[in-house]
């Protein structure tokens, strides 16, 4: 489901244009290592940022308790925003006036490519089991399957789930992944089944992190592997920045349009204290507007990772214009040179260290118990 509502993995980019007051983030990269740049193939793009949220259903046992997702919200309440966060996901589509950048190979190849090769890279040395959590369409599961791993992957959505299968039918993969809908805020994991599990851009849509990372635990073997993308939100300064950039600047969004968001301001700078208070206090406003759990988990993820796991390897990135190169509209000669500029300048911010990314990229792993 993945990047903005309020953050770049917008929620707004649905079929009929709705909602991109969350698309205004920018980001910065922190991270010191040149790695070598390739080509990302077209296939990996379409879940990023749109993977976001995900799972209902064990993969092995039916369990739904929807009411302890949350302690605070009844189970009326939590059925409403689960269900609305599943049609959201089941909707979503390229939106010619909210742009996403992983929708356009070059733009994500610049910024994120090396972290998603990295990621797959490291999936594929930890196999050969592995479990994707929020696999969207299916693109990342099936790379990993393209690879010889044996790959299960759950999502929130049972539209993207039946998209997923069908890309994985059409792929001709010696072994196929598997696919499940489920709820990772409820879903209950069989112990010591995977050699590795993978997330991307999609914890900071899971309200009860906490138990996710208890059942990743769980089920991986000793030794196991956690490895994780994802938005780890930014400060009220650089959100403010972020929506004055994007009023002004021309965009694919009509002025129109983007003065209409206006009033949704608010979800746009919510923080996730202020966003998991809203839950408690079953109001709406500090929620994206279709998709309520968007950027439900931030800074939290680092915490409760750490917390479970020996961490290995942790660097945050997505720099500060990623999010406009998409965005601004500009002649086409220029929109790539202007791109790499972008990149350039965060670059340097990285090396000053004016700013943190506002994505992560971790591997950690289970500890090895000694009997």
């Amino acid at each position: 489901m993945g990047a903005p509502s309020a953050c770049v993995n917008d929620p707004g980019q649905t079929i009929d244009t709705r909602a991109i007051h969350g698309s205004l983030f920018l980001f910065v990269r922190d991270t010191n290592d040149a790695i070598q740049r390739q080509t990302t193939s077209p296939l990996l793009l379409d879940s990023f940022g749109t993977s976001l949220f995900l799972g209902s259903t064990n993969l092995s046992r039916s369990h739904f308790t929807p009411h302890s997702a949350y302690p605070e919200m009844n189970e009326s309440k939590y059925a409403e925003l689960i269900a609305r966060e599943a049609q959201h996901w089941g909707e979503v589509r390229k939106d010619p006036e909210n742009p996403q950048i992983w929708h356009d190979p070059v733009l994500f190849e610049l910024f994120f490519g090396s972290e998603y090769r990295h990621l797959v890279d490291s999936a594929v040395s930890s196999g050969p089991r592995v479990l994707e959590l929020g696999c969207g369409e299916g693109a990342l599961s099936i790379n990993l399957a393209s690879r010889g791993l044996r790959v299960t992957g759950i999502d929130l959505s049972p539209e993207r789930i039946a998209r997923a299968r069908a890309a994985a039918a059409e792929g001709g993969l010696q072994e196929s992944p598997s696919f499940a809908v489920g709820d990772l805020n409820t879903i209950q994991l069989d112990p010591e089944q995977y050699d590795c599990v993978v997330a991307h851009d999609s914890l900071h849509h899971v309200l009860r992190l906490g138990r996710l990372c208890d059942e990743v635990n769980r089920t991986l073997r000793p030794g196991g592997r956690f490895l994780v993308i994802d938005y780890v939100g930014m400060g009220l300064p650089r959100r403010l920045l972020a929506g004055l950039l994007y009023a002004v600047l021309p965009t694919y969004q009509p002025y129109r349009k983007k003065w209409g968001l206006r009033k949704r301001m608010r979800a746009f700078l919510a923080s996730e204290k202020t966003k998991r208070e809203a839950i408690e206090k079953r109001t709406v406003d500090a929620l994206h507007h279709d998709s309520p759990f968007e950027e439900i988990s931030q800074s939290s993820i680092i915490q409760e990772i750490s917390e479970r796991f020996t961490i290995v390897e942790q660097r945050s990135f997505c720099p500060f214009w990623f999010y406009l190169a998409a965005k601004v509209r500009m002649v086409t000669p220029l929109r790539y040179p202007m791109a790499r500029m972008m990149k350039s300048l965060d670059d340097l911010i990285v090396r000053l260290r004016i700013a943190r990314g506002a994505y992560v990229w971790i591997s950690a792993q289970k500890p090895i118990t000694k009997h």
